[in-house]
């Protein structure tokens, strides 16, 4: 197990170090923070942009991101041979691929973690602007200025870290504006005391579900692809994931995406729930086999 955490500590970190991670980071906050201030006009209830806008940043910003990793971690380290050298110890290659693989999810599970504050934050927000404006959707000033600032103040923190504590940047922008989405939240419920939409995190941990089936066929395909090929393949199968699944091998996405239950003050069923993340945790572990499998019959030099 002290290997695997090993192994899955630095696929993490490979991950948030790399520049496109911090971009997709500071880009998907921003566009949950600021896209639901153009809201000035009436569309449903006041929540419901911010409610599609967190779920669709999860959905393409952490898929590009966690996807990407995945193909880098894995198939970087086979072609430049540093695979070969962990390899050479004992280390089963069903381990090395699962734990490079776990290591990936859990930087996404921090993706994850950020963009369900902002959309908290950010439906508080439109929830208050709707109160403070008497009827009429615009999005309270304070949060957007919680939400969007800290975004911005924890890439600064990370930019003086990195010039006077030699602090990776990449890293510690990812990690500090993942911590400050709660903090302008917890920072924002302070003034406004408005009420918090928890219901909304199972939701989102189901989609992440799907998302992280894809990020496991990503890793089983860069065993065996190059990058670019791998990028092919993978969009092919999120394009079918929308138009025409093969529920034995990918996730439906219609089925992930729950977001449209909240319409109207609802909810989606618990069973509705639990199917979706059942289904997402089997192709998971159907996709973790399957990369096991094809790295065990690979030839390592």
């Amino acid at each position: 197990m002290r290997r695997f955490w090993a192994l899955a500590r630095s696929a993490a970190l490979e991950a948030l170090a790399e520049p496109l991670s911090a971009i997709l980071f500071l880009v998907a906050l921003l566009a949950v923070h600021l896209l639901p201030a153009f809201h000035l006009h009436q569309f449903g209830e006041p929540g419901r942009l911010s409610r599609e806008c967190g779920f669709s940043a999860l959905l393409v910003f952490g898929l590009v991101f966690a996807t990407s990793a995945a193909v880098h971690s894995v198939g970087r380290e086979l072609e430049s041979g540093t695979a070969a050298t962990a390899l050479a110890r004992p280390v089963p290659r069903s381990l090395f691929f699962c734990a490079k693989v776990a290591g990936v999810l859990a930087a996404f599970a921090l993706f994850l973690f950020a963009v369900a504050g902002a959309t908290l934050l950010s439906i508080v927000t439109s929830e208050m602007g709707r109160i403070v404006t008497q009827g009429d959707v615009v999005a309270w000033g304070p949060g957007i200025a919680a939400g969007a600032g800290g975004t911005l103040a924890a890439f600064a923190l990370a930019a003086l870290g990195n010039a006077f504590l030699r602090t990776r940047f990449c890293v510690g922008a990812c990690l500090l504006t993942a911590l400050a989405q709660p903090v302008a939240l917890a920072g924002v419920l302070f003034l406004s005391h408005s009420p918090v939409p928890w219901n909304l995190l199972p939701a989102l941990a189901v989609l992440a579900l799907g998302c992280a089936a894809f990020v496991a066929m990503a890793g089983a395909f860069a065993v065996c692809l190059k990058p670019a090929a791998v990028s092919a393949v993978l969009t092919v199968a999120v394009l079918l994931a929308f138009i025409s699944p093969l529920r034995a091998v990918m996730p439906d996405i219609n089925r992930f995406w729950l977001v449209d239950a909240f319409a109207g003050g609802g909810a989606p069923a618990p069973a509705d729930l639990c199917a979706a993340a059942g289904a997402g945790a089997l192709l998971v572990a159907f996709w973790l086999a399957a990369g096991s499998f094809l790295l065990a019959r690979r030839e390592i030099p």
